[in-house]
């Protein structure tokens, strides 16, 4: 009788080990709302106050609700490369005839616009201008919210979004810039065809520093991360540097060589990064030094999709994957998408993301 009871204890308690354990290990989607367009989206799509907003490359830019049917579309009569913006109830645009374009939020009707002699070659980026310059057109705001973007002859622009006049330009860098330009306080961070990282002072646009390692050394593929101190990018040939945010000086550099998209954690002490020996890294944002690989069971593809924490774990995609690492690093697929890959991975919400590829599929989705 008392054997009974032991192994009956010991079979409860296995049973609440392994629900334990599947409550960690086990991750999965519950899909809110699936948009299939069948389009070519030039850009990542926006998600704001319940709204979805895409550009596609054929100069459409329409809004959706959550139910999947279109509210508005606006056509800019040119093919759209860069990621929009939206602000005080516009989102502003960017078309390949190199205008700035502003549309209603609410009907979608274009409500000016503004040409420039260079071709735009990045996404728009939206910041807060605190600059002194007087604009020459009033506004009928008090707004500041400005727009900055970068060219292909190395200039990056800043423009009122209200008025769509100019409040600086900056003409450092020699070459086209293509990656998003990082705004943190009163810096812009950005990288040029030349190879360098640069800073800009966003209330004027005067140069505060550039910097790279040797006349080989090319960051213009790699995206722009900071923890408020240190700015950390990858050159070309995949090794990860840690720069000093004020003053441009070298702090580290790795010697794990990594894709150029790279996450940070919540607390800042650590960075996420997919290795070329398709192993996923832990570093630490202090000297660099790899504190934990994992391995993948499969090579790396390049992305600009960096990887995120949420709630204790790390979230990151490949190919037409999302994945989950858990607090024990174990692996879990969260979600596969089709078969394209993956251009868009973002939190929209406390516990929604938004996913998306190049055929014109947009999931949102909750994470059980």
């Amino acid at each position: 009788m008392k054997v009974q009871y032991v192994l009956l204890f010991i079979l409860l308690f296995s049973n609440a080990v392994l629900s334990q354990n599947k409550k960690t290990s086990e991750i999965s989607a519950e899909i809110i709302t699936k948009l299939e367009l069948n389009v070519s989206l030039s850009a990542s799509p926006l998600f704001f106050e319940n709204k979805i907003y895409t550009v596609e490359l054929s100069g459409l830019v329409s809004s959706y609700d959550l139910s999947g049917k279109k509210i508005w579309s606006g056509n800019t009569s040119s093919t759209l490369h860069s990621r929009p913006v939206i602000a005080d109830n516009m989102l502003c645009a960017a078309t390949s005839n190199n205008e700035i374009i502003t549309f209603s939020l609410d009907t979608g009707d274009q409500i000016q616009s503004f040409g420039i002699e260079d071709s735009i070659t990045t996404d728009l980026t939206l910041i807060q201008y605190t600059g002194d310059k007087e604009l020459i057109m009033p506004k009928s705001t008090d707004s500041k919210s400005s727009v900055i973007f970068g060219t292909e002859s190395g200039k990056i622009y800043c423009f009122d979004l209200e008025s769509l006049q100019i409040y600086w330009i900056n003409k450092d860098a020699s070459g086209i810039i293509k990656s998003r330009l990082f705004a943190l306080d009163n810096r812009i961070l950005f990288t040029g065809s030349d190879g360098f990282l640069y800073s800009i002072d966003a209330r004027n646009g005067l140069l505060n520093w550039r910097w790279k390692e040797k006349a080989e050394t090319d960051f213009s593929n790699s995206q722009i991360i900071s923890d408020g101190h240190k700015v950390y990018v990858v050159d070309n040939e995949y090794s990860l540097f840690s720069i000093d945010l004020l003053l441009g000086n070298l702090t580290w550099k790795s010697t794990t060589k990594v894709l150029g998209a790279v996450g940070i954690s919540t607390d800042k002490k650590k960075l996420y990064a997919k290795g070329l020996d398709n192993k996923f890294y832990i570093l630490s944002t202090g000297k660099g030094k790899a504190l934990k690989n994992i391995k993948h069971k499969e090579f790396f593809e390049s992305s600009t999709i960096a990887p995120f924490e949420y709630k204790k774990r790390i979230l990151f995609t490949n190919k037409n994957s999302i994945i989950s690492l858990d607090e024990k690093y174990k692996e879990s697929n969260v979600l596969t998408f089709g078969s394209n890959s993956i251009n868009t991975f973002t939190q929209i919400e406390k516990n929604k993301f938004l996913v998306s590829n190049s055929n014109g599929t947009i999931i949102i989705f909750s994470i059980r």
